[in-house]
């Protein structure tokens, strides 16, 4: 737990006023007021739709985010948008696009959200010898409720090179920008066979807010990802390069750090091509494009993932690839293994520091000394929820002193914190706290711990 000393509170005046400036001169898309979204909440829904020229598709929305899986690519989920800001990459050249349209033939990028196999080595010589059915081939589509959840189901044919099939479950929920995807992989062999679900997500490398990119798109340097680092790793430093870059990206400028922010490795996509490996301890990765003050969240607890940049011999269209590698397990007939993730998105300026179950941190919470000695609140962040914010002060048992009202909060707007305090005489600690429209604790946004 982050503990914040006492800081001059003119240091963040500024910056706010940045931020605040920032948002009406208009680089974030206007959005419903947070107001209206709190008193008049939208329920999750489903319907049938086309999208980009492929048909029978499923969108999910709620107000705040739409979500749109296509089955007839491998079941992909292609948007994730918050306003018209789609994280994902759908290559151009492959809209519309399926494997009847190119009489089998393999669709080079089709971008999104989709599904592997590991061991690598052998999915990879087992798909040379069939098409592959869980990556491109069609899904059947089934829209399993609305209201409070709305879902779809998406299930794949055989895949007959490895012997298995995958259904797949997305899940919107309604008040919030969260989506769960559920991936479960069952073999159909009598013979037993070991296997591990390979995720993949692929992100823009262009901040084009629909992520449809043409093969000449330049990167602008000004994508970030950030990905939290392991301080017991079995690789020095955090992390394994696994590839070699093929260069130093625009204006010789590296695209990774590991010394930018404490504890994370963070990437300026520069359209250079890099493999990077890492073991996590925290389940987040998160994708930032500061320009429209946007933040996208995967949340998915796996032993290893590995981040690839499409540049240099990877020409097809600039990217970033995280993938996501769940544990290997041997699997008899009719036996199952499955994957879970959860996405979130929010309005936020960057950087990202750190993710709770509320929303994203740029700023930490911090309590700072005014010049005429009083104590000022402040941090920036951004809200998954529509809901409230409070200032929450408790003792050291835990019990709740006071709390400071701070209105209402929603995905559409940064959180932006600069607020006079008073704190009780036996404060021990300091939270910044959300809860949901029907009043319900979310999580918090920061803790500040003061003493015993």
């Amino acid at each position: 737990m982050h503990v914040n000393r006492f800081l001059p509170a003119d240091r963040v005046v500024t910056a706010a006023i940045a931020l605040a400036l920032a948002a009406v001169l208009g680089c974030a898309p206007a959005a419903p007021r947070p107001e209206a979204l709190l008193r008049d909440p939208a329920p999750a829904t489903a319907r049938q739709t086309s999208f980009r020229g492929w048909r029978g598709c499923i969108e999910l929305s709620n107000r705040l985010v739409s979500v749109t899986c296509v089955p007839v690519v491998g079941g992909r989920t292609l948007r994730f948008a918050l306003g018209s800001d789609n994280p994902l990459l759908i290559g151009k050249d492959e809209c519309g696009q399926t494997l009847a349209t190119t009489d089998g033939r393999p669709l080079p990028t089709i971008g999104g959200h989709s599904v592997r196999l590991h061991p690598e080595a052998r999915w990879q010589e087992l798909q040379s010898r069939a098409p592959a059915a869980l990556t491109t081939a069609p899904y059947e589509a089934k829209i399993l409720g609305e209201g409070a959840v709305s879902a779809v189901e998406l299930t794949s044919p055989v895949d007959l090179a490895s012997g298995t099939q995958l259904v797949r479950r997305v899940e919107l929920f309604a008040g919030t920008t969260h989506v769960r995807i559920t991936d479960k992989l069952t073999t159909v062999r009598l013979v037993p066979q070991e296997w591990g679900i390979h995720d993949v997500l692929q992100l823009k490398g262009h901040p084009r807010p629909s992520g449809v990119l043409r093969s000449d798109d330049t990167a602008t340097g000004g994508l970030r990802l950030y990905v939290p680092l392991n301080p017991e790793s079995q690789f020095r430093g955090g992390y394994e390069r696994i590839l070699p870059t093929t260069r130093r990206g625009i204006g010789g400028a590296p695209q990774w750090s590991s010394d930018a922010l404490p504890g994370l490795l963070v990437l300026a996509y520069r359209r250079e091509f890099s493999k990077i490996a890492v073991d996590p301890r925290l389940p987040w990765i998160a994708f930032s494009d500061p320009t429209r003050q946007y933040v996208f969240v995967q949340r998915c607890r796996v032993p290893r993932k590995e981040i690839v940049t499409a540049g240099g011999p990877i020409r097809s269209y600039p990217f970033i690839e995280v993938q996501s590698f769940a544990p290997a397990v041997r699997l008899g007939r009719g036996e199952s293994t499955e994957l879970v993730q959860d996405w979130y998105a929010a309005r936020c300026p960057g950087p990202v520091v750190d993710v709770t179950d509320a929303g994203v941190v740029s700023a930490p919470l911090s309590l700072l000394r005014g010049s005429e000695g009083d104590t000022w609140a402040a941090g920036t962040f951004g809200a998954f929820v529509v809901g409230t914010a409070a200032i929450v002060f408790r003792d050291g048992k835990g019990k709740e002193l006071g709390r400071l009202d701070c209105g209402v909060v929603s995905p559409f707007e940064p959180i932006v914190l600069h607020r006079r305090v008073e704190l009780p005489p036996t404060t021990s600690q300091v939270a910044l706290e959300v809860s949901g429209a029907e009043g319900k604790p979310v999580g918090h946004l920061g803790k500040i711990l003061l003493g015993p």
